[in-house]
């Protein structure tokens, strides 16, 4: 079973509110799913459409053909009509003009005016149409608009059911549910940043508002005061990362959320992060730029800006998760290797990700340890001298809490001796830097491999290579290839685990670099590392996510 639901309106029309109720419905009937939110940067109109993928195993990828399109508005019709299979049906509004053979019309701005006296209701009405087109159970759908609405359910209650009235019979036979309550979660990206912060055991948050990395800044504060989180929407984003720099030296487990241009803003901060050896998380929603570029569009242009920001050398922990489960674990791993090593870690995700539905196998917060890596208040007390920045052989020194005993807790921004205090004395300069830099041989013992499908099978292969949300397309175009090739995926991007790459290259017929850019910015990253480079890239850059269509396409 693959069936694909296109919702398309302008914005103002509800299409993600449209497409939340569908995937929630589609989600508690058991089926499983991928929703991806495309829209425009804007308030009202422009083109917003959200496609359902319904199957009956893990989906982790959009496609560009639907089955069955929901128009809003002609000129919707009008985009999407050319992106229907063959077969494919149209719901729409009656006063749509030229709908094709087999359309299903419904008079749904007449009924939410003359019925109902509720106009925005139109688009609930003709969900209505489409949930018995599926042979959704309506009740399902009942139930997600009773969720959804509160008090307000009545009339788009009896919108749903006018719509279904006015509906034929189902189109399509959906397969047996796959799961059961409880055995699985409907989640987006963002959701599950979110969630692994809290997991975590993140207590401060400070962000200024920036597409795509807003979705994280608002579940945090959605749940802010059941965990006892305190949220700060900073004044800019130089203000964010150093509130939290500030949090973090305090002992509160901190984060920031932006996108490309509020991390450049925050890159100062990320510095002074390295100097002074105090841990931060930073969710880096990445969109297509240079500048502003496409704010609600999305790409992989950050990773070489991620990996090389701030002024002067030190460790950074860099994590690209592949679809939510994966995100919750990563950031919960991000945040705990952050405090060990006293070092900022970056999640690296991208609008298409963070936007989008995905199903996943219920999470488990105990599969990643949290830990307490803040020494004792006793042992801080008991010491005879306490040093900040002691020298070690791992570069990871004591970290204590100010105020918690007679002891200085001295950080400093400049270059400064173990104990903390500012010195220009060049044999300690250099003594420090090696002793931060000692810190890349933790960090790398902490980067899992890459993940290799078929498992291990390389061998006289070509290999797909993708890094971040690319995953899921990567692995259906490899499927769809079939014997000849291999999928080879980061999710741990730095420090770059080299061993396992040098072993694809020397076994690999070819290598092929799929990537949401225009340079191929991961190839650059493993050829300065290793000397390797791509045999070739299938790059796509302009503001819109993979399928697998595209990489089998771009391939033959």
């Amino acid at each position: 079973m693959d069936v694909v639901v296109r919702i398309a309106g302008a914005a103002g029309q509800g299409v993600q509110t449209l497409g939340d109720l569908l995937a929630r419905s589609v989600f508690r009937a058991g089926y499983h799913l991928h929703g991806e939110l495309s829209y425009h940067s804007r308030i009202r109109g422009g083109e917003n459409a959200f496609t359902l993928r319904i199957g009956d195993s893990p989906v982790l990828a959009t496609r560009d053909k639907a089955d069955l399109l929901l128009a809003l508005n002609e000129e919707m019709l009008d985009l999407y009509r050319p992106l229907l299979t063959a077969g494919g049906t149209v719901v729409a509004d009656e006063g749509v003009g030229d709908l094709p053979g087999g359309a299903v019309r419904v008079p749904a701005g007449r009924l939410a005016r003359e019925e109902l006296k509720l106009p925005i209701a139109a688009g609930v009405i003709l969900l209505g149409a489409a949930v018995r087109l599926l042979g959704l159970e309506r009740e399902r759908v009942a139930d997600a608009i009773r969720d959804a609405f509160g008090d307000k359910a009545e009339p788009n209650l009896r919108a749903l059911d006018l719509g279904y009235a006015h509906s034929p019979e189902a189109r399509w036979t959906l397969a047996p549910p796959q799961f059961r309550a409880g055995e699985a979660m409907l989640l987006t990206g963002g959701q599950a940043v979110g969630a692994g912060a809290i997991a975590a055991g993140c207590r401060f948050l400070a962000s200024y508002p920036m597409t795509p990395g807003t979705p994280v800044l608002e579940f945090l504060a959605g749940h802010a005061v059941q965990y006892g989180i305190l949220v700060e929407q900073a004044e800019d984003e130089i203000a964010a990362i150093n509130m939290a720099l500030g949090a973090s030296y305090a002992g509160a487990r901190s984060m920031v959320t932006t996108s490309g241009g509020g991390f450049a803003l925050m890159v100062e901060g990320l510095s002074l992060a390295g100097m002074i050896e105090t841990p931060v998380v930073i969710h880096l929603g990445q969109r297509p730029g240079p500048a502003t570029g496409l704010p609600t569009r999305t790409g992989q242009e950050n990773l070489l800006f991620a990996v090389h920001a701030g002024h002067g050398e030190f460790p950074r922990y860099i994590v690209a998760p592949t679809d939510p489960a994966d995100a919750f674990y990563l950031t919960m791993k991000a945040f705990e290797v952050a405090e060990t090593y006293q070092v900022p870690a970056i999640i690296l995700t991208d609008q298409f990700f963070v936007d989008s539905y995905v199903v996943v196998p219920a999470l488990d917060p105990a599969r990643v340890p949290v830990r307490d890596h803040l020494l004792p208040a006793e042992e801080l007390v008991r010491m005879g001298r306490y040093e900040r920045f002691a020298l070690t052989p791992s570069g990871v020194s004591p970290r204590a809490l100010p105020g918690v005993s007679e002891k200085l807790v001295l950080v400093d921004s400049d270059e400064h001796d173990a104990y903390g205090r500012i010195t220009e004395d060049l044999a300690i300069r250099k003594a420090m830097v090696e002793k931060r830099l000692r810190k890349r041989d933790g960090l790398r013992m902490e980067v899992a491999p890459p993940e290799i499908h078929p498992a291990g099978a390389v061998r006289g292969k070509r290999v797909l290579l993708g890094w971040g949300s690319t995953y899921g397309a990567i692995r259906e175009a490899t499927e769809r290839l079939g014997e000849g090739y291999a999928h080879v995926h980061l999710r741990e991007l730095w420090p770059l685990r080299t061993e396992e790459l040098r072993r694809v290259w020397a076994e690999a017929e070819e290598v092929i670099l799929v990537e949401g850019t225009a340079t191929g910015q991961l190839g650059r990253v493993i050829a300065g590392e290793t000397g390797l480079r791509p045999h070739r890239f299938v790059p796509r850059y302009d503001g819109r996510p993979f399928t697998a269509e595209d990489i089998v396409e771009a391939l033959q």
